[in-house]
């Protein structure tokens, strides 16, 4: 305590010596003080906050200044919680066919087809949990749906599991091939399409186990659109890596779809077996190909020279659609049809470029109107 001194008397020299180590003592502290708190936080001096200047100052800035130096963080440790709270908050856009979307934050039509991938993979693994016990399916189906965590991740697997060369092992390897699977098939959306189209339109699905572990028109569709990546890529290595995979397909099961082929989602591809598409050709959303359908060139030209299909077009089995032409949305191309020409939307064609069109004449949309369970009313004379 501070020595009050009468002047005059002998104690008021001995207080003017003990005020001045008092005041040297202070110094050594606060200087001792001044820079332990600089080496703790490692920050700049600077003057202390007024009580306004700390009411309006942000409140992570007004915690670091007033919490005391041993609660403070070490620079390191710091460092790394900064960076880490700058990644939950900001995280980088993710790529889609290589360009940057804007947003990271999802849109409501990818939450819908997240949901419903996620509700295929349910009734998926439910499915394939009655047949875990089978002595003949049931190691299959554990491996390939019941130990993945995903419905792209099962489509990988079986995919890769087809297309593997178990004789050898050294072209297209499995590991390898679900992995390639795995990365061009994950977030697109065609795949959950695809599945549902068979589910509603084949009148032969009935489990999704079936449709993922056993269409062969399935496989087929995913296998081009894995090969399609490869494709794009344009390196002479990866455009054989896409060849590849479109022989190991024509071989396992007879389907020839190059892999510059565009399809769209929602596919079904009936029975699927002798079905050709050329490279150049288009089919668009919701589509249904039966077996043995061509989609081809007419030999005479180059570049772009195959058909291009709309949506919710049925081409019926054994048709043949040659060269660049268009074949209307919601169409219909009959059994062993020759299309050359192009089919407006929502008609029907069978035969040589002939048309089925039930408003041709008054008379023959009576007929059509008295018979609507059946396509017998061919027009004479009236063709594309």
């Amino acid at each position: 305590p501070p020595v009050v001194a009468v002047p005059g008397h002998r104690g008021a020299r001995v207080g003017r010596v003990r005020r001045a180590r008092a005041v040297r003592m202070l110094g050594r502290v606060s200087r001792q003080l001044w820079v332990v708190t600089s080496f703790s936080t490692v920050v700049a001096w600077r003057p202390p906050l007024s009580t306004s200047t700390m009411r309006r100052a942000a409140p992570t800035v007004a915690a670091r200044t007033l919490r005391p130096a041993a609660a403070t963080p070490r620079p390191r440790a710091r460092l790394f919680a900064s960076v880490s709270a700058a990644q939950t908050t900001t995280t980088a856009p993710p790529l889609a066919n290589g360009v940057a979307r804007p947003s990271s934050t999802p849109t409501d039509a990818q939450r819908l087809i997240a949901e419903r991938d996620e509700a295929i993979y349910r009734e998926l693994r439910a499915e394939a949990e009655a047949m875990e016990h089978s002595t003949l399916l049931g190691p299959a189906v554990r491996s390939q749906i019941l130990e993945t965590s995903s419905l792209v991740e099962v489509v990988a697997e079986v995919i890769s599991s087809r297309l593997a060369r178990a004789t050898s092992g050294i072209m297209l390897p499995r590991a390898q091939l679900k992995e390639a699977c795995l990365r061009h098939l994950k977030g697109d959306a065609r795949l959950g399409a695809d599945i549902q189209a068979i589910m509603a339109r084949d009148p032969a699905a009935i489990s999704h186990v079936q449709t993922v572990m056993f269409f062969k028109g399935f496989h087929s569709v995913q296998a081009q659109r894995v090969a399609a990546k490869f494709w794009a890529k344009g390196s002479m290595s990866s455009k054989h890596v896409a060849l590849a995979i479109q022989n190991r397909v024509s071989e396992l099961w007879a389907v020839d779809i190059h892999p510059a082929a565009e399809l769209g989602g929602g596919l079904l591809m009936d029975h699927a077996t002798g079905i050709v598409v050329g490279e150049t050709a288009k089919v668009g959303a919701n589509c249904t190909i039966l077996h043995s359908v061509t989609l081809g060139g007419t030999g005479k030209e180059r570049g772009d020279r195959h058909p291009k299909i709309g949506d919710g077009v049925v081409l019926g089995a054994g048709c043949t659609v040659l060269g660049n032409i268009k074949v209307g949305d919601h169409a219909t191309v009959g059994s062993q049809a020759v299309v050359t020409k192009e089919v407006p939307p929502g008609m029907t064609v069978v035969g040589l470029n002939k048309l089925l069109d039930p408003n041709i004449s008054p008379t023959r949309r009576e007929n059509v109107k008295k018979r609507e369970e059946t396509w017998q009313y061919e027009v004479h004379g009236y063709s594309i």
